[in-house]
């Protein structure tokens, strides 16, 4: 990983437009599906934040800032970081395989204010469709392999730094393992590690739970639930090696972005199931 990359090398008020214009984008056409979300929480670092800032962040998942305003902060930014939000933004909004014309509108409009060509847009998203392709070929590491190198060629001949702008790889380092949700999986893993994950993280899983069983949540609504579960019970190997070490915490970003979108439909009741069942196991 290279020392000198766009996280290590912008101020946090710059990261933390970085981040804001990244939520705003993905929540341009109304709604973030939790395609989105895991790529949005597996970009974020919160360790690098001060206390303030990391509040600021959490604030995005249920409020969103302006994208013009985020984008004022980055305009004269270095060339890396303007690349890095395009390449990331493109990322999120392609995360599902579609993308919304409310969502292209913002990308465009991004593109225009922090001064990427046409050319580089390009290279983006057909690198990003390569990388997409190395979860369809996971079983077969030859194309895999040449899918990835297609991607990183194209940005390159593009100018466009990939070890500077996604050290990580987080936009490319996919989950191979199709992982299936189903109730006993779930409560599998939380009595597994209740007491690792820590009460916050079980008590958000179990809100998220109790409220999918709701006949009257929406499909659209269960559909972030399950999505949010099902990242919650993906074993450690089907997680990327960017998200090894990171643990509950990322869980924790996922449950919470979730809960945001699907608040409304969190009633009392499931509440309150999930308050005696932290009671049963944690005695409070």
């Amino acid at each position: 990983m290279s020392e000198k990359n766009i996280f290590a090398t912008s101020s946090e008020s710059e990261l933390l437009a970085f981040y804001g214009a990244l939520f705003a984008i993905a929540a341009a056409d109304g709604f973030v599906d939790i395609d989105e979300l895991n790529l949005l929480f597996k970009t974020i670092n919160l360790e690098q934040f001060s206390e303030s800032a990391k509040t600021q962040i959490h604030s995005y998942i249920a409020s969103p800032p302006a994208l013009k305003d985020c984008l004022r902060t980055l305009a004269t930014s270095a060339d890396t970081l303007r690349l890095g939000i395009m390449y990331f933004a493109v990322s999120i909004a392609w995360a599902n395989h579609s993308i919304h014309p409310k969502e292209s509108e913002a990308i465009a409009f991004a593109q225009t204010q922090l001064r990427i060509s046409d050319e580089q847009i390009q290279a983006m998203q057909e690198s990003i469709a390569d990388f997409q392709k190395i979860r369809e070929v996971a079983p077969h590491p030859t194309q895999a392999s040449a899918s990835f190198k297609s991607g990183v060629s194209r940005l390159k001949t593009a100018g466009i730094p990939l070890d500077l702008i996604d050290p990580k790889l987080t936009a490319t380092n996919m989950s191979n393992a199709k992982i299936n949700y189903s109730d006993e999986t779930f409560w599998a893993k939380l009595k597994k590690f209740a007491l690792t994950a820590g009460k916050e993280v079980v008590e958000k899983a179990l809100i998220l739970y109790y409220t999918a069983q709701n006949p009257k949540v929406p499909s659209w609504a269960k559909g972030v639930v399950i999505g949010a579960l099902t990242y919650f019970i993906s074993p450690v190997d089907a997680i990327p090696d960017v998200l090894v070490g990171i643990g509950f915490t990322d869980d924790l970003g996922v449950l919470l972005a979730a809960i945001a979108t699907v608040s409304v439909y969190i009633n009392t009741d499931s509440k309150e199931q999930a308050k005696q069942k932290m009671k049963d196991w944690f005695g409070t």
